[in-house]
């Protein structure tokens, strides 16, 4: 049985680092590439599940979908910066929304 690992192209790889720069002057800290998702938080905490990121943007690396859990208020007020980061990621990727 083999397992199809989907790796990242050079191009989004350097698009993602430039968004991992952004995210991280903001505050967000990389967590995880998985399954097509890369996922930033604040910190890191334990859950029923294992470890997991607190206070977490979740995007899509292939297509335009956005997912935020965020408590703290002085992270809400981030959000505009955050969505700005983001859309520049996908722009740069060539990802354009469907609606």
């Amino acid at each position: 049985m083999s397992t199809e690992v989907k790796v990242l192209s050079t191009s989004t790889r350097t698009n993602l680092e430039a968004l991992k720069h952004h995210m991280k002057k903001l505050g967000f800290k990389y967590f995880e590439e998985k399954d097509g998702w890369v996922t930033f938080g604040t910190h890191l905490m334990m859950n029923g599940e294992g470890v997991a990121p607190h206070d977490c943007i979740s995007i899509s690396v292939r297509f335009m979908d956005i997912h935020a859990d965020l408590w703290g208020f002085d992270l809400i007020n981030k959000l505009p910066e955050a969505k700005q980061a983001i859309l520049d990621f996908y722009e740069a990727e060539g990802i354009a929304n469907e609606d």
